[in-house]
């Protein structure tokens, strides 16, 4: 999915991002029923896609944009479609910490374990302050 020569994320029939990508191409590719845009009006656009499906794995993934160019993309990742009904009932510290071993460990597999490219950075960790764990891809 993630090439590690470009940055390029290929998902299901050949449907490709580049590091390079607009925002309207992103859309173009219809990845997901489900779509958020968030302008802050500040220059950034997050352009959220959820419930994606490439081979069985699902992908709830945000775009970040600033001032029209593609600066980074989070994403979580599961083996069945994310329930878009639950809340913070069902959280919890140590969950989020096992997310992001599984993270790390799909990153692993997908590209080793060199995380630093010459288009950008990939990592994959727990963030206390959002009490959530997640991949995120930052471009140069």
């Amino acid at each position: 999915m993630i090439d590690k020569n470009t940055g390029k994320l290929t998902f299901y029939s050949g449907k490709n991002i580049f590091p390079t990508a607009e925002l309207s191409e992103i859309k173009a590719l219809k990845l997901s029923a489900v779509q958020e845009e968030q302008d802050w009006g500040n220059g950034w656009i997050h352009y959220t896609i959820r419930n994606v499906d490439v081979s069985g794995i699902y992908f709830n993934m945000t775009f970040f944009y600033h001032e029209k160019t593609l600066k980074s993309i989070s994403f979580i990742i599961k083996d069945s479609p994310f329930d878009m009904d639950t809340g913070w009932e069902t959280w919890g510290e140590q969950r989020e910490k096992e997310k992001a071993e599984f993270y790390n460990d799909w990153l692993n597999k997908e590209l080793g374990t060199d995380r630093n490219f010459a288009w950008g950075t990939i990592r994959a960790t727990y963030d206390p302050k959002s009490a959530g764990s997640s991949i995120v891809i930052r471009y140069k």
